[in-house]
C-alpha cells in the first residue's frame, strides 16, 4: 500500500509554521482601479464622447464625498477593475495618478502597516466603504500613490441595499462594480471593455525597488512594466486592455492633445497618456 506523507507534512507545518503557511497560501491581489488627473480639454473629450459612453464601457459621472476628502470624476466599469480621471485640483495636479491594489477576500493586516476604513457618504450616512493600506514610504504629496485596499463586509449591505443581491462574494471587485452599475441609468448592453489587463509606470530607476518590494508584500499579480520617466513626473503613463470582443476594425482614437484609445481586432486595447 503506498501512503502520502503530503496531509500530515501540512499538518505539522500548520502547527510549527502558521504565519508561513498563511503567507503561502494568501489570495494573490490583483489591480483595483488606476486615476490619472488629466488636462481640462481632454477630460472634456473623454467625457463628451458618446463612443466611450455607449460602446466601450459602463459610464459613470459622480461626486464621491468621505470623511476624509470629496472629489468628483468620470468613471468607466469592467468586470473586476476600473479607471477613473479627475480633473486638476490643489490636492491632486495635473499628471497625477495612483494605482490601487485589491484582493476579493479578507486577509491579514500586513505587518507594520494599519489600514484606515475609508468611508462613503449615501442619503447623509457614512457608510463603511474599504480598508486601505499605503506603503510606509509614500509621502502626502507624491504624484504617483499606490495603496491596497479590500472592501468592507457591510459595504453592499448599507450601500444601495435594494439594488439585486450579487452571486460574488460581497467583498469581491466583481461584487462592488455589479452594484454600482446596478444602480446606474440602463448603459451599454454589451460593453467592449472586459478589465484592465496591465499598466505602464514611469518610475525613476531608484523608485523600482521599493515598489517592487511593495507589490512582493502584498501578493500582487498584475502585469507592471516600467519606462524612464525622463524629465516628467512618476506615474501612469498607459493602460492595457481585455476586450469582452473584437471592435469592428483596429482604431487609434485621440481625446484632446494628451491622450490615446488604440483598440485591436485581438480583442486588446492600449490607453496612452503623454
Amino acid at each position: 500500500m503506498r501512503l502520502s506523507l503530503a496531509p500530515a507534512l501540512l499538518a505539522l507545518a500548520s502547527l510549527a509554521f502558521p504565519a508561513l503557511l498563511a503567507l503561502a497560501f494568501a489570495p494573490a491581489s490583483g489591480l483595483n482601479h488606476f486615476y490619472v488627473v488629466l488636462d481640462r480639454d481632454t477630460y472634456a473629450a473623454i467625457e463628451q464622447s458618446a463612443f466611450m459612453k455607449e460602446q466601450f464601457a459602463t459610464f459613470e459621472k459622480r461626486t464621491t464625498v468621505r470623511e476624509d476628502k470629496t472629489y468628483s470624476g468620470i468613471y468607466f466599469y469592467g468586470r473586476q477593475t476600473y479607471l477613473e480621471f479627475l480633473e486638476p485640483s490643489p490636492e491632486r495636479p495635473l499628471g497625477s495618478s495612483g494605482m490601487a491594489f485589491g484582493g476579493d477576500s479578507a486577509i491579514e493586516p500586513i505587518e507594520g502597516l494599519k489600514p484606515m476604513t475609508i468611508t462613503r457618504e449615501w442619503n447623509g450616512v457614512k457608510v463603511p466603504w474599504f480598508f486601505m493600506t499605503t506603503p510606509s514610504w509614500e509621502r502626502e504629496n507624491d504624484r504617483f500613490v499606490t495603496w491596497f485596499m479590500t472592501y468592507h463586509p457591510d459595504f453592499l449591505a448599507q450601500w444601495h441595499p435594494a439594488a439585486s443581491p450579487s452571486a460574488s462574494p460581497q467583498i469581491s471587485r466583481a461584487a462592488v462594480l455589479e452594484r454600482y452599475k446596478a444602480v446606474l441609468p440602463a448603459g451599454t448592453s454589451s460593453p467592449l471593455m472586459d478589465d484592465v489587463s496591465g499598466l505602464t509606470l514611469a518610475l525613476k530607476t531608484e523608485s523600482r525597488p521599493q515598489f517592487e518590494a511593495w507589490t512582493k508584500t502584498i501578493g500582487a499579480a498584475f502585469k507592471v512594466q516600467f519606462v524612464d520617466p525622463g524629465a516628467g513626473i512618476e506615474g501612469v503613463r498607459a493602460a492595457e486592455f481585455r476586450l469582452s470582443r473584437a471592435p469592428a476594425k483596429d482604431e487609434t482614437i485621440r481625446f484632446g492633445s494628451h491622450s490615446t484609445l488604440t483598440l485591436r481586432k485581438d480583442k486588446t486595447a492600449t490607453w496612452r497618456f503623454e
